[in-house]
């Protein structure tokens, strides 16, 4: 018996509209930013500023979404931007898509009711001063170091003098003026720590084992030394020659040597920061 060779036409014309369907799905999300830009005269540039909180520098808000800190000058000139950038950037400042269509800031958004407000009034209540500085962090090249006897690549932050924005103060730190903040970026310490998420950083108080720290390493250069990168991460051990460290996503654990580190901070636990 023979058997006759099949047409394969039919298949190509169904996969092809398939492959169709599953381009015009994921456009459609992508292209939703540009259909808006196309209709108004407004740039895109201009309608971020509409709603970014007043108060929020441009470098600020980039750095709390944990986006490049160029994004707005490159925004400006393209007048335009992907679905992820745009995403990430309201998400850092707890505005939707369609208050965004809306130029709606969230400052100007209608209040949660009171008992909704409650937990985060105790701690970010409009009566607390807004003066805790945060210092400028960006992400930096993986960095070497000694991890398990094998050589491991290890997320690292840069870290800052300038002061890129300020959070409120809250009641339990009334008397820590030495006090500072980060935000976090990259994604090692996910799902504890999410890229943009606000750290506060105490210089005094010594860290123990299990603590969050920021490590600020240093190096020689002409002017004597000077803090070159900085590790956000988990403190398993502080012996004498060493430090061991942990972060979480990929996991592992790796040393830095005792003579790379000019300062060790530790991360204030939220259960520190708010009292109820």
């Amino acid at each position: 018996m023979s058997i006759a060779p099949l047409d394969m036409s039919s298949y190509d014309d169904i996969a092809s509209k398939i492959c169709r369907q599953r381009i015009t799905g994921r456009n459609h999300r992508l292209s939703a930013i540009a259909d808006m830009m196309a209709s108004d005269p407004t740039t895109l540039y201009e309608r971020l500023l509409a709603v970014k909180p007043a108060g929020l520098s441009e470098n600020a808000w980039a750095l709390r979404a944990g986006v490049n800190r160029g994004v707005f000058a490159n925004i400006r000139k393209r007048n335009a931007a992907n679905h992820a950038t745009i995403s990430k950037l309201l998400d850092a400042i707890g505005v939707t898509f369609a208050e965004f269509e809306a130029g709606i800031r969230a400052d100007e958004k209608e209040p949660a009711p009171k008992a909704v407000q409650a937990p985060r009034l105790a701690f970010r209540g409009d009566d607390r001063p807004k003066d805790v500085p945060v210092r400028g962090t960006a992400q930096c090249a993986d960095r070497e170091f000694d991890g398990d006897g094998a050589q491991v690549f290890v997320e690292t932050m840069q870290l800052d003098d300038e002061v890129v924005d300020h959070v409120r103060r809250p009641a339990s730190l009334d008397r820590r003026r030495d006090v500072y903040a980060i935000y976090f970026n990259g994604t090692s310490m996910e799902p504890r720590y999410e890229p943009g998420e606000v750290a506060y950083v105490d210089p005094k108080r010594t860290p123990r084992s299990r603590d969050y720290v920021v490590v600020q390493l240093r190096k020689p250069d002409d002017d004597g030394e000077r803090i070159y990168t900085v590790l956000a991460k988990r403190l398993v051990k502080a012996a004498p020659t060493y430090l061991e460290l942990e972060q979480f996503n990929p996991p592992l654990t790796f040393r830095v040597d005792r003579k790379q580190v000019a300062h060790m901070h530790r991360i204030i636990p939220w259960e520190e920061l708010v009292a109820f």
